[in-house]
Formats: C-alpha cells, sequence, structure tokens
C-alpha cells in the first residue's frame, strides 16, 4: 500500500509546480514573520535614523533588501493624491509601482527633509551585508527588551514577509498582492496562504 510522509506531503491547495510547494517539499519551511507589533517594535529598536526608514521601506512596501537599496528620490511620488513608489529593476529586471502607505510616506518625507538628498541613492549604503547587521543588531536590542520572542528567525526579508501576510490579513486581494510584491506568478504569492489560510476570517461566518 503507498502511503505519503508529511515530508512528502503537497500542502493542501497549493499547485505541486508552485514555488511554494517546492520550497516546502524541499524541507525549507513556511516564510518567517512578525506581527505588526513586533515590527513596530524591531524598527522602534533601530540604531539610527536610516535604518529605521530602511526597514519600514521593507515592512509598508515589502520589497527585497536589492530593490530597497536600489531607491532613489525619483522614484518616489509623495506629492500625489495616491503616493507611489517605483521598483526599478527588480527581480527578472521587471519594474513595477508599489503604492505607499502613509506611515511610510511621512517617514520617507521627513527623511529627504532632514538629509536634503534630492539625487543619487536614497540610503548611504549599498551594501546588503550592513543592511542585514542593522535588522540583526535592532532584533537583538528588541529581544533584550523583552518585545520580540529569541527564537525568531529575523533578517531583512522576514520584513518582505511579514508585509505580505499584513496585506492578506487586511483583506487585500491575493492578485494585488502579487503585484505589489513582483511576483510573475500567482503560484509563488500563495505561500503566503500557508501562513495566513483564512485572510478575512471566512471560517466564522461559515453556518
Amino acid at each position: 500500500m503507498r502511503t505519503t510522509t508529511l515530508a512528502t506531503r503537497r500542502p493542501r491547495g497549493m499547485h505541486p509546480k508552485s514555488r511554494g510547494a517546492r520550497q516546502l517539499a524541499r524541507g525549507k519551511g513556511l516564510p518567517e514573520y512578525l506581527e505588526k507589533p513586533e515590527v513596530d517594535f524591531l524598527i522602534a529598536a533601530a540604531e539610527h535614523a536610516e535604518a529605521a526608514l530602511l526597514m519600514e521601506v521593507g515592512w509598508r512596501a515589502a520589497l527585497r533588501i536589492s530593490e530597497t537599496l536600489n531607491l532613489e528620490p525619483g522614484d518616489l511620488q509623495l506629492d500625489a493624491d495616491r503616493p507611489t513608489l517605483r521598483v526599478r529593476q527588480g527581480k527578472g529586471q521587471r519594474t513595477r509601482i508599489v503604492p505607499i502607505h502613509p506611515e511610510l510616506r511621512v517617514a520617507l518625507e521627513n527623511y529627504l527633509r532632514y538629509t536634503g538628498r534630492k539625487s543619487g541613492k536614497l540610503f548611504t549604503t549599498t551594501h546588503r551585508q550592513t543592511a542585514w547587521r542593522w535588522v540583526k543588531r535592532a532584533f537583538a536590542k528588541a529581544v533584550e527588551r523583552g518585545q520580540i520572542p529569541p527564537d525568531r528567525k529575523v533578517g531583512t526579508h522576514t520584513l518582505r514577509h511579514s508585509c505580505a501576510r499584513h496585506w492578506l490579513a487586511s483583506g487585500i486581494p491575493i492578485n494585488v498582492v502579487q503585484r505589489w510584491l513582483g511576483h510573475k506568478s500567482l503560484q509563488t504569492t500563495l505561500v503566503y496562504l500557508e501562513i495566513l489560510p483564512d485572510p478575512t476570517g471566512s471560517i466564522e461566518r461559515v453556518p
């Protein structure tokens, strides 16, 4: 009799060829994420304003760290009725437009006003490793304060995962989340339904 083990069972609802299903089948596990209060604690623990803004961009716009470090002031449309930022040459050399959350808009405006930066890169560092250290140091400080559990695996990409989950929990349709994340295929975005299987609380309305 043929059996299926937990290690090889395909997650229900996921296409067997999807990226998310392949990741789980290879034992990579689910995306690590933080709840909103934990992200707030992480950003508050940043060692300086630039580190805090970098984390705010990762959290509120769900950018990959390479996309964040590639941002320029000209990519920001802060004065529009619906502010946006442009991701130039994201993964797969694709360009996309992402809406700017009101909190991120304020943070960006304050940063640009303080630094006077009008051209060049938005962030002074161009190294992923530096950004990773900023996040790790903030995480260590938040753990020390008892604000985030010490067993979490937190890095720059954790903020992107956290944002994607938060968007879904806030009722943003998954196909819109796909576009904002810059995923070529919806199958890649479906992995977030594994960490938020009922985004709209539909089960509570089932008679």
